[in-house]
């Protein structure tokens, strides 16, 4: 087995210092729209909230904001620094007895079942081994009538102009290690209901970009692809110059995707 057969992964559970700094920067909500960006997940006052795969803890926060007095927040990661940061962060924005942080080195969730009454999600099932195991695992957790929010990517729906298909499709195929299901977006609906969930309804919103501030995904994915040696720094440097000049000469256009889908535990079957 080498270290690409489980890098997806195991580059989440170990995270240098340099990628959790960028990581903690990237993953900051801005309170003032924090309650249009977790709409979907559309949590009511008093419930209990699942974040699995909280990162540092910033969403847990606002979904406990949002939810106001009553509201319990459960965030639960395999990286036991974020974990530190989330429990730091709930402290210090004054949610420290709302959420709970829990640290998981495996996709269990230390929770009894029928606990929570909503669950969020977001870019985590692209990595995880095994997609159907944890969201099973998710939908145990759930009360009856509890609902399920997921967000997710599907790389092979992006469009970076003036790359082009081709070239756009060899830049995700070489940092595919990164990413168990680089393409889960597509999955998950069916992923879903074979999780049992019911009522299962599929949006997918579109960042759209013609001014360059999408370039840091591109960059991830060259970073990627020259780390597992799969494109020379050559090429890298030839992609880079024809963004660049799609910028420069208004020709260049980015389309990432992103696959929300919710769904509903049903109530047991009467006896």
């Amino acid at each position: 087995m080498s270290e690409l057969d489980s890098y997806y992964r195991d580059h989440w559970a170990e995270i240098e210092p340099e990628r959790f700094d960028r990581y903690d920067r990237m993953f900051r909500l801005d309170p003032r729209l924090a309650a249009r960006q977790l709409a979907p997940v559309d949590v009511q006052p008093g419930e209990t909230v699942l974040d699995f795969g909280c990162g540092p803890g910033y969403v847990a926060v606002e979904l406990a904001r949002i939810g106001g007095a009553g509201t319990k927040v459960h965030g639960v990661d395999l990286n036991a620094d974020f974990v530190a940061r989330a429990r730091q962060v709930a402290a210090e924005a004054g949610f420290g007895e709302q959420v709970t942080i829990h640290h998981s080195t495996d996709e269990r969730i230390p929770l009894g079942d029928a606990t929570v009454d909503r669950a969020y999600c977001k870019n985590v099932l692209e990595y995880v081994p095994d997609p159907a195991a944890t969201l099973a695992e998710i939908a145990r957790v759930l009360r009856p009538g509890g609902t399920l929010v997921v967000s997710d990517s599907d790389f092979g729906f992006v469009v970076i102009e003036p790359l082009g298909p081709a070239e756009v499709a060899e830049l995700f195929d070489a940092a595919a290690p990164a990413f168990k299901d680089p393409n889960i977006g597509r999955h998950l609906p069916a992923l879903l209901r074979g999780a049992g969930l019911v009522e299962v309804r599929t949006k997918v919103l579109t960042a759209i970009d013609e001014a360059g501030y999408l370039r840091g995904v591109v960059e991830n994915m060259l970073g990627y692809a020259l780390r597992f040696e799969r494109m020379s720094a050559e090429r890298a440097d030839e992609i880079r110059a024809t963004i660049e000049t799609g910028l420069a000469t208004s020709t260049y256009l980015a389309a990432l995707p992103q696959w929300w889908v919710s769904g509903t535990k049903p109530a047991p079957s009467p006896t």
